[in-house]
């Protein structure tokens, strides 16, 4: 046998396929990013609702500030005060986050028909009606005295009231 018909033993990995059209010329390999031109108009578009979402959140979040002084307010003093300033309290936070929400008229009425107006909009378990009379005439009693759970259905109830209401 000829050196030239001997079968060559070169490794499957280095031969070469002797492919049809070795003509036709291929282009270079095209970027990934960006795929076409409008990327650049959505990921703007996704950046502004990002920013417009967060200034959204802020700001609900500055115009509910008066809430969380309200429910700070109550939770950190109503231990140390008698039972007539503890009714008193939850009054003047109730009065106060209705002037906040801007409804002087509302915040004017007598007591009576101000939380009857409030209990309209919250669920029969958590009315100001269900505290009794002692909530809502507690402060213009000379005395009174009011049970442990009287006091903390009091003061949850205004707590939910504070966190939940559109006034």
């Amino acid at each position: 046998m000829s050196a030239a018909l001997a079968p060559q033993h070169i490794p499957a990995s280095q031969q070469m396929i002797d492919l049809p059209h070795k003509a036709y010329l291929l282009p270079q390999s095209v970027a990934m990013w960006p795929p076409v031109w409008w990327t650049w108009l959505i990921v703007a578009a996704i950046v502004l609702l990002i920013m417009a979402l967060l200034i959204v959140w802020h700001r609900r979040y500055k115009k509910r500030a008066y809430r969380r002084e309200a429910l700070s307010g109550i939770t950190q003093t109503t231990s140390e005060l008698t039972d007539k300033e503890c009714i008193l309290l939850c009054h003047e936070m109730v009065r106060r986050c209705i002037l906040s929400a801007g409804k002087t008229t509302t915040a004017a009425l007598p007591s009576k028909t101000l939380f009857e107006t409030l209990d309209k909009a919250l669920p029969a378990k958590r009315q100001f009606s269900s505290l009794g009379s002692e909530f809502i005439d507690g402060p213009y009693r000379h005395q009174i005295e009011l049970t442990k759970e009287q006091r903390t259905a009091m003061i949850k109830t205004t707590c939910y009231w504070i966190r939940k209401h559109h006034a």
